[in-house]
Formats: structure tokens, C-alpha cells, sequence
């Protein structure tokens, strides 16, 4: 072990002396809070952190302190000046220096803090948003949807216990018209980290009842610059951007309008003024409709009264016309009257000639069927003499075929012919295949029968 060596103490302290003679002290450095706490006296810790473009990696990292005297007075500042508090996320421009302690390692201690960068981030992060949003040829799509002339099926997404939702069921439902608004809750988380995913999966869930719905409402009741962040995200403003039903957004906020608002349908400040909004534009509806009925109530009485004019103009040009008819017609019926006796002994007289003439030709035609069916009796008698005795012998020559038949198929004029019959079993063997080898066979001659054991099969091929 011949090198030489110092203690860890040594070592610190040339570091500790290399930054001290550096004069690291004053420096202005940009950086994003990764963690912020305060101990119970006041002093405030930070992790400050730097990522890459892409924001993915971290390419650096620092601890920070501000001591608790400063911490009060540079944090009443920020706040005042951006309208939120320091907190996680947030880049920041801070003066530091850097110091170096031999047990607690590198620090770099904060003794002031510029809220115009902070401030000029956040507005940098909602334009890129925007910019994207138009690049993708989305940000207008929600805008140019029609929103219903009355929006009377809402879909509400905010969150359950938020002041500014009840306020707006209950504007809606005491609205001074009597109008009956049909709205439901699809609730969310409208600040935090978890804020931007839990308002996306609501818009998700109403899209899938979009077809019951009017329109979105996206409220919630105000709250400082930090909590509204959400509504300036790419993902909210992605949804409500390309969601098929109109949104109107209501976030309670005093400031610049949030990128929500920008791509919504319809911005207003509140809920309740969204609420007002919707009951002022079903009352305006319902005034037109009034109007429209008053107007057409005018229209259908003025037509009565012109039709009722133009009947009894009608009518009293109609009377003379129908005395005129009338008269015409007594005319016509007089004339036809008077040759009513002539037509009728006329028509008398051809159909008695028709009567007459039809029963003649009844007559004949009688006379012609009945001698056709006397000779149609006498042909079926002549048959009925012939017709069994032919019958009687053609059956005779078939049961004289039928017995010869019998005879020649009998069993024994087959064996005085010369053939026998073969049993197994006493079943009569008509093929090769009912014998097996071993098997006792009785072979039947015309005279006698022979007993023996099969002990060889040959079989041919078939024989057509």
C-alpha cells in the first residue's frame, strides 16, 4: 500500500476551498421544482431539477435551501405577483450561491426569485398547446358545432363536493320560468396532479351516452392560478377540442381565458353564469315560441274571417244556381215520365219473344240429350253381358301361371333335377360367405341327406 491517501474530511475541505475561491455566489439559475417542503422552522428545502427536451430524463440536479426569513418575505412575493404559490412543477429563476459544507455536501442557498419567468413559462407551455392543437386541425372543431337552441340534457363534469356545482343545480332547478333542465354528473378531480387524467376519463364516459345529451358542461368554483392549471393541459383540451356535443366551460376564473375555454364552444366565467346562460337562452326560446303562436293565432283568425266572408258570398251565388238545377231536372223527369209506358210494354214485348224463343231451344236440347243417353245405356248393357266372362278367363290363365310357377320353384322338383341344398345349423346356405371352416354342414339330395365338416373355403370372384 504505497500510495498515498487523505481522509474523506481533507477531501471535502479542497473541494469546499476550490468553490469558495471560485466565488460561486449571486448567480442567476433557471431551473423546475422536482420537491418543496418546510420544516417546522421555517426554513424551506428544495430538489431543484433539469430535464431534457423531451422532458423525460432528468439531466441534472441540486439541493436548494431559502432560509426562513427570506423564505417569508420571497414567498409572499411570488404569490402576489403570479397568483400562486411555489410549489411542485413550476420553473423557476432563482439568485443562489453556492456553498459547500464538509458533512452536508453541495447547496446552493436562494436569496431571491424573478416571478416574470415563471410567469412567462406557464405562457410559453399554453401556446405550445395551442399550437399543437391547431397543427393537429382540431382546435375549432368543437366551435363550429351547433349548440341546440335550448340545451335541456346536460352532462355535467365537475367535482361532486365543489360549491360552484351545487350553486349550479340550484340556479338551474329554481330557474323563474318553470323550465325543467334533465342534467347528470359524470364527477371528476378538478385540481392536482391527478386532475388532467380524471377530467379526460369523464369526457371518455359521457362520450358514451352522447347520444342522449345536448351538451358538456365543464364547471368548478374558482380557486387560485395553481389549481386552474389542468384546464391548460393538451389532454383536456384535446377532449373537449374533438368531443362530438357542444362544451361550455364555467371554470371561476378572473384571469386570461385557460385553453379550455379558448377551444370550448362556449366560455363563460362561472357556473352560475353558465346556468343563466342556459335558462336565458331556453326562456328566449320559449318567448319566440309564444310569439310565434300569437302570430299564428292572428293568422288563423284573419283566415276565418275571410273564409267565412267568401261562403256567404258562396252561398248567396249558390241559391239561384241550385232553384236553376232543380228546375232542369223537374223538366227532365216530367219528359221521362210521360214515355215511361211506351219503354215499358215495348220491353215487355222482346223479352216475351226471348222467353219463347229460349224454351224452344230447351225443348230440342232435351229431346238431343235424352236419345244420346239412351244409347250410352244401351252401349254399358252390351258390355255388362261381355265384360265377366273375359274377366272370368283372364283370371283363370293368371292362377294357371301362377301355380306352374309354384311348381317349378318347389324345393324337390329342384332336387329331382339334380341339385341339392346345403344347411349349417339348419339354416340353408345361399353363398360362400354363410360357411366358415370347421363348421358341420347337412348336404339334401332327393333321396337322402349328407353329414360332413367343412375343411376348405374357395371362393370365386363374382360371377355375373
Amino acid at each position: 500500500m504505497g500510495q498515498q491517501a487523505i481522509t474523506l474530511l481533507q477531501l471535502n475541505q479542497k473541494i469546499k476551498g476550490i468553490i469558495d475561491d471560485a466565488m460561486l455566489s449571486s448567480i442567476w439559475v433557471k431551473a423546475e421544482i422536482g420537491e418543496l417542503r418546510v420544516n417546522r422552522n421555517g426554513h424551506c428545502y428544495l430538489d431543484l431539477v433539469e430535464k431534457d427536451e423531451a422532458g423525460d430524463h432528468l439531466v441534472a440536479r441540486s439541493r436548494a435551501i431559502i432560509w426562513a426569513q427570506n423564505f417569508r418575505m420571497l414567498k409572499a412575493y411570488f404569490e402576489s405577483t403570479t397568483g400562486q404559490p411555489l410549489t411542485t412543477g413550476l420553473k423557476i429563476l432563482v439568485k443562489v450561491t453556492v456553498q459547500f459544507q464538509e458533512v452536508f455536501g453541495l447547496s446552493l442557498i436562494i436569496s431571491d426569485i424573478d416571478p416574470s419567468y415563471t410567469m412567462g413559462d406557464l405562457a410559453r407551455k399554453r401556446r405550445e398547446v395551442l399550437m399543437r392543437l391547431e397543427e393537429e386541425g382540431v382546435i375549432d372543431m368543437n366551435k363550429e358545432l351547433e349548440l341546440p337552441a335550448v340545451v335541456q340534457k346536460i352532462a355535467i363534469i365537475s367535482s361532486p363536493t365543489a360549491a360552484g356545482y351545487g350553486d349550479f343545480v340550484n340556479q338551474l332547478e329554481n330557474n323563474p320560468y318553470g323550465i325543467k333542465f334533465y342534467y347528470h354528473l359524470f364527477p371528476a378531480i378538478m385540481q392536482g396532479e391527478k386532475a388532467e387524467t380524471s377530467i379526460a376519463g369523464a369526457f371518455e364516459r359521457v362520450f358514451e351516452y352522447a347520444g342522449f345529451f345536448d351538451a358538456v358542461v365543464l364547471i368548478r368554483g374558482g380557486g387560485a392560478t395553481i389549481d386552474l392549471l389542468c384546464f391548460d393541459s393538451y389532454w383536456v383540451a384535446y377532449h373537449i377540442a374533438q368531443f362530438p356535443l357542444p362544451v361550455i366551460t364555467g371554470i371561476g376564473h378572473e384571469r386570461d381565458e385557460s385553453v379550455a375555454d379558448l377551444v370550448a364552444n362556449t366560455m363563460l366565467k362561472t357556473p352560475t353564469a353558465v346556468a343563466a346562460f342556459l335558462i336565458e337562452r331556453a326562456a328566449t326560446f320559449l318567448q319566440m315560441i309564444d310569439e310565434k303562436a300569437f302570430m299564428l293565432a292572428d293568422m288563423v283568425r284573419d283566415i276565418i274571417e275571410k273564409e267565412k266572408q267568401r261562403t256567404a258570398n258562396f252561398a248567396n251565388a249558390y241559391v239561384p244556381l241550385v232553384k236553376m238545377d232543380l228546375q232542369k231536372r223537374k223538366s227532365r223527369l216530367d219528359r221521362m215520365m210521360g214515355r215511361l209506358p211506351v219503354s215499358v210494354s215495348h220491353r215487355m214485348g222482346k223479352e216475351k219473344y226471348v222467353i219463347q224463343r229460349f224454351g224452344e231451344r230447351t225443348k230440342n236440347a232435351t229431346s238431343s240429350i235424352f236419345n244420346g243417353n239412351r244409347q250410352l245405356l244401351i252401349q254399358y248393357k252390351t258390355n255388362l253381358r261381355v265384360f265377366p266372362s273375359r274377366f272370368l278367363h283372364a283370371s283363370r290363365q293368371k292362377l294357371d301361371f301362377l301355380e306352374q310357377s309354384v311348381h317349378f320353384n318347389d324345393p324337390q322338383h329342384l332336387l329331382k333335377r339334380g341339385y341339392s341344398l346345403t344347411y349349417v345349423d339348419g339354416k340353408l346356405v345361399k353363398d360362400i360367405s354363410m360357411i366358415n371352416k370347421g363348421e358341420q354342414t347337412t348336404t339334401r339330395f332327393i333321396d337322402g341327406e349328407v353329414t360332413g365338416t367343412v375343411e376348405s373355403i374357395k371362393k370365386y370372384k363374382n360371377r355375373n
